[in-house]
């Protein structure tokens, strides 16, 4: 998608990967899908049956939630916490990783992204 939409060139685009893994059930969710939520909108405090209770993730969840209010404000997710975050583009695949510490990586999972992109698309399946 991410492709995509930097083909089209209407607007810059910001890609993330949230890596930061939950304590709760001993760890067994992991970096779930939607985990992110609660730290997006910094409302981390009324989901500790999701996030758990540690105090070390307001500060992950004041970084997330910036940068998304940035993002709303200027087009560009840019927060003095955070690396500087370039667009997207099909040269470096530049992606924020989100988690204790963040950072940008170019094309992480490349190998895998490649694997799915040498599959015709009528033969993938979700």
């Amino acid at each position: 998608m991410a492709e995509r939409k930097h083909a089209q060139g209407a607007a810059p685009v910001f890609m993330y990967l949230f890596t930061w893994e939950t304590p709760v059930l001993n760890g067994r969710l992991k970096s779930c899908h939607a985990l992110e939520i609660p730290f997006v909108f910094d409302n981390i405090a009324r989901a500790t049956r999701f996030t758990g209770d540690a105090p070390e993730r307001f500060a992950l969840a004041e970084k997330m939630s910036e940068a998304w209010l940035a993002f709303a404000r200027t087009g560009v997710p840019a927060y003095r916490e955070l690396p500087v975050w370039q667009a997207y583009d099909t040269e470096t695949r530049a992606t924020m990783i989100f988690d204790q510490a963040c950072r940008v990586e170019n094309d992480p999972d490349g190998e895998l992204r490649r694997a799915w992109s040498d599959i015709p698309i009528a033969n993938r399946r979700a």
